[in-house]
């Protein structure tokens, strides 16, 4: 790259970096935000889907097992492979195949009343889902500033949460309205029918300018700033340079476009070891309440339909915390914060697991809830800071896959037998402990990513975060 490309870059992203929040912005973050709405449907249909063919199916604890995990097996694979074609190809593309691929197969997956059949449609809907998995919350980061990130991924990802409650209350109603034996049918068919808004994302989703800066498509970046600081009124200026982002950009950059290899050399190997163990502890916790809360609160006491509820119930109070983790995390520090919110989730299975009653139950379930849902963007976000521009796609997806493997796939599959076991309780001590058990390399190793541009927390030799500093100009020469 010449001296000038690279100012011109530098002069870009440090731009870009110091827009506020604008009506594309906002766009943006809404769009992103429905994807999420959509993959949280189709992963939430699963619970309701287990609950009902349990009873009428007989379902053994591998059945079930089985079921469980299908589309989460497919999600692993897809997350892996989809990670170097983001990289390569685009985030946008990817994204958009992503979602046909999934809510079509969700649709099919109600055809023909037939477990295999079932969880056939479940691994292929999942291999769609992988791809899109890490997209939103990476093209979070890569839109906006170091100052908001946090708390707009948390917000965006908020919306995910909440929206778990979607397939709770589908799934309520069919029970309500129809026998057992089509009810089951309902929430496949619902979570098909937003194939049908994939046409406005592509039509108002822009590209990732992070990714078209690294393909040579300046001139497109050029028009979404300068779009975005007519906006924010802030006035186009050629000379400005964040220091820091000029200085991330100066050292090398580490590994070929969408190199799996890279992630596992240094000095990224430590650090996915290190948060892809962070995401692990939350997507554990989030697919055993998700796949299995509707049974376990069924076993605690809960009628069918009002077990189905809680559950949901549960993802909305979950959303909270994601609100309240996103701030604190940008004013605070991401590891302080994720630890006391760790600390907490652990709190709440213990009290839960100790409930005697069903009000202890309840307020357990809602600590629980809080902070441990509330986790999850964070969790995320740390993933996408730990990478460059030219591997920030191979590892988000390569970690979201080795998260959703052990605790997507092994995790819920040997729930069946820890509840057959040991019981509800026993399922709740678990999760509560594996919590603290992934938080801690991270609280003791991790680096802290907060307020730093996401050129300087995945730069090859990343700087400290330290105090801003003043823009520098562009050299003379470099103004031609």
């Amino acid at each position: 790259m010449s001296s000038s490309t690279k100012h011109l870059e530098a002069n870009l992203l440090s731009r870009l970096d110091r827009i506020p929040i604008t009506k594309t912005i906002v766009q943006i973050i809404a769009i992103l935000a429905s994807v999420w709405i959509i993959e949280a449907f189709d992963i939430g249909i699963v619970g309701q889907v287990i609950l009902v063919l349990k009873k009428i199916w007989n379902l053994s604890p591998g059945d079930v097992g089985l079921l469980g995990t299908s589309s989460t097996v497919g999600i692993v694979i897809g997350l892996y492979f989809a990670g170097p074609l983001i990289d390569r190809f685009g985030r946008k593309r990817v994204l958009i195949w992503g979602v046909v691929c999934f809510t079509l197969f969700t649709m099919v997956g109600a055809a023909y009343a037939n477990l295999y059949w079932i969880v056939a449609m479940r691994f292929i809907a999942g291999l769609g889902e992988g791809a899109v998995f890490p997209l939103p919350y990476l093209m979070i980061s890569e839109f906006v500033g170091a100052r908001r990130r946090g708390t707009l991924v948390s917000t965006a990802n908020a919306v995910l949460c909440a929206a778990y409650v979607l397939p709770s209350m589908v799934g309520a109603w069919a029970l309500a309205q129809f026998p057992l034996e089509t009810a089951w049918r309902i929430p496949f068919f619902a979570g098909g029918v937003p194939i049908l808004i994939v046409i406005l994302f592509a039509r108002y989703l822009p590209e990732s300018p992070r990714w078209l800066l690294q393909r040579g498509r300046a001139d497109e970046v050029v028009r979404l700033v300068e779009k975005l600081e007519g906006e924010a009124n802030i006035p186009g200026d050629a000379n400005y340079i964040n220091q820091n982002i000029l200085d991330s950009m100066a050292v090398p950059a580490g590994g070929k476009v969408g190199s799996i290899s890279s992630l596992f050399k240094p000095p990224y190997l430590s650090r996915s070891l290190i948060s892809w163990g962070l995401y692990t502890a939350t997507i554990m916790f989030w697919y055993v309440m998700l796949v299995y809360g509707a049974t376990m609160f069924s076993s605690k006491g809960f009628a069918f339909g009002s077990a189905v509820m809680f559950a949901g119930t549960m993802t909305v109070i979950g959303a909270f915390g994601e609100v309240l983790i996103g701030c604190l995390s940008d004013s605070y520090g991401r590891k302080p914060v994720y630890v006391i919110f760790s600390v907490l989730s652990m709190l709440g299975c213990a009290i839960m697991a100790q409930a005697t009653g069903m009000t202890i139950l309840v307020v357990g379930a809602f600590v629980a809830a809080f902070f441990g849902f509330g986790t999850l963007p964070i969790a995320k976000i740390y993933i996408a800071e730990q990478y460059p521009t030219h591997l920030r796609g191979a590892g988000s997806s390569v970690g979201e896959a080795a998260a959703r493997l052990l605790g997507g796939v092994l995790a819920p599959y040997y729930i069946p037998f820890i509840l057959a076991g040991g019981g509800v309780n026993a399922v709740f001590w678990f999760v509560g402990v594996a919590f603290i058990f992934f938080v801690i390399p991270f609280m003791f190793w991790g680096r802290e990513t907060a307020n730093m541009s996401v050129e300087e927390t995945g730069a090859f030799k990343p700087a400290q975060a330290a105090a801003p500093q003043a823009p520098a100009k562009l050299k003379p020469e470099m103004q031609k």
